[in-house]
């Protein structure tokens, strides 16, 4: 994008992060700061079932299907085609389930540096007959798309894919990538836990199959809340053996097996759902919806510019891609000593995390201003061995 610029009204919103308070907060990348409308949420959430016991269910279930309408549409996707549960691992695994690993299409796509919860899911499907196969990385920081693509053939099932690689950042040609999965007839399921919130991107236009993420990275929404989002043409067939009651077309009319699937995005559930996490995950979303995530991504490309520059200058090495439109919301620096740093770091409140091979996962977010990223690159560099 053309139009990157740090935008100062978005410091209205500091005061909503209590966090922000006695911390210079660069962690979003990892856990978004805590809105004060999470209490609010919970509070909420509380009254409702205090004043109406089993019947609380009635309201429930509108929450249910409003925050997950509200999380598709904060990335372009239809009403009605998105549905939540806890984490990721059990939406990839619910798509694992829908899939027959006995015939000769029983290839599974991804890259060697997707984030481990990912592989251990598809790795369990091997015993049913999937072929995992992970597309390797030359410097253990980049999946080039072209070799992805390479690996697509006539056996390929499923490509699962990250959109941007957690160790690094960098981001992937998701839609060059569907194109070519669908030329061979097989499925994509597009994990966005780094990007949503923070890259503008739009699941219509990808055209992908199923689009997952969760709520505690950028979208500030805490633990507990992952969504599926699943294609028009792709939701009225899908059936996974991972499954649940909420799933039933009619949960509380509590039928014998077999299940008879919602003919909507209830089929995409499973079982008791996790209706706190939803109140707070719902109250979490609105601010993103008032700034726009193309607001949001002009702001954060260019406090991670100054993180950039600033590293660079200090002679400490970026694994992150140095092109704006090739990474997400956060820059990784690393340097000789850099874990023993970063927990220097945390000590003193400057909060970020720290990955094995990457170095300091450096996040900005809507929520920072140009002030805290200068402090803490001041304060990493002073501590930074032979600064």
């Amino acid at each position: 994008m053309d139009d990157i610029a740090i935008n100062p009204k978005l410091a209205t919103y500091r005061e909503q992060y209590p966090i922000l308070a006695d911390s210079v907060y660069m962690n979003s990348n990892s856990m978004g700061a805590m809105s004060r409308s999470a209490r609010e949420a919970t509070t909420a959430y509380l009254d409702t079932w205090q004043d109406e016991g089993v019947e609380a269910w009635n309201r429930w279930l509108d929450v249910v299907a409003d925050t997950a309408d509200s999380v598709a549409k904060l990335m372009g996707g239809k009403p009605g085609h998105t549905g939540l549960n806890q984490n990721v691992a059990y939406f990839q695994a619910a798509v694992a389930s829908s899939i027959d690993w006995s015939g000769p299409r029983n290839k599974v796509v991804t890259e060697s540096l997707m984030f481990p919860n990912v592989i251990y899911v598809w790795e369990r499907f091997r015993s049913l007959g999937a072929d995992l196969c992970l597309v390797p990385s030359d410097d253990g920081m980049n999946v080039p798309t072209e070799r992805i693509l390479d690996a697509i053939d006539e056996q390929t099932a499923v490509v699962s894919i990250s959109h941007a690689i957690y160790v690094s950042g960098a981001l992937l040609d998701v839609e060059a990538i569907c194109r070519r999965a669908h030329e061979v007839g097989a499925k994509v399921i597009v994990d966005v836990y780094q990007t949503l919130g923070t890259v503008p991107f739009d699941v219509q236009q990808w055209n992908a199959d199923f689009v997952v993420g969760g709520s505690h990275k950028w979208l500030c929404g805490g633990p507990g809340t992952a969504f599926l989002y699943v294609h028009p043409e792709t939701l009225p067939t899908f059936e996974p053996r991972t499954t649940g009651w909420m799933a039933h077309a009619e949960p509380f009319a509590f039928e014998p097996a077999p299940i008879r699937y919602g003919t909507d995005a209830r089929r995409l559930l499973g079982g008791t759902p996790s209706i706190p996490a939803y109140y707070i995950a719902q109250a979490a979303y609105r601010p993103l919806h008032e700034i726009g995530i193309e607001n949001i991504r002009s702001h954060n490309l260019a406090l991670s510019r100054i993180v950039v520059d600033r590293a660079q200058q200090a002679g400490l090495t970026v694994h992150s891609p140095l092109e704006e439109h090739r990474r997400t919301g956060f820059v990784a620096v690393d340097f000789p000593g850099s874990e023993a740093v970063s927990k220097q770091l945390i000590e003193e409140r400057y909060k970020h995390d720290w990955r094995p091979g990457c170095g300091l996962r450096i996040g900005p977010h809507f929520y920072n201003t140009e002030d805290e990223v200068q402090r803490f690159m001041d304060r990493l560099i002073a501590l930074a061995p032979g600064r």
